[in-house]
């Protein structure tokens, strides 16, 4: 995934509960639509629950941007490592 270097953890969970609300009323939005216009669709009735859709896969990448850079969401290759933390495998000799 990218990285998004956003330094504020309250930046961060900003954007997180912005990327949920986007996600929730864009499902809701796009759920009632299809409900609602079930028989009668047109080509913009498609193209605007296209929109829809973008918006609630836009809210899920704001949502793993935060939960990224507020370290929620672990990388596979990060848990793997057997290295310490600052890749120092033995200490510093000396008398």
């Amino acid at each position: 995934m990218w990285r998004v270097p956003i330094r504020s953890r309250l930046g961060n969970g900003v954007l997180g509960v912005l990327g949920a609300i986007y996600f929730v009323s864009a499902t809701a939005t796009l759920i009632y639509y299809i409900v609602t216009a079930w028989g009668a669709m047109g080509m913009i009735d498609y193209a605007l629950q296209l929109a829809l859709l973008a918006a609630a896969i836009g809210g899920l990448f704001f949502v793993a941007i935060a939960g990224q850079n507020l370290n929620l969401i672990r990388l596979r290759a990060a848990e793997k490592s057997h290295s310490a933390p600052n890749h120092q495998t033995a200490a510093a000799g000396g008398p």
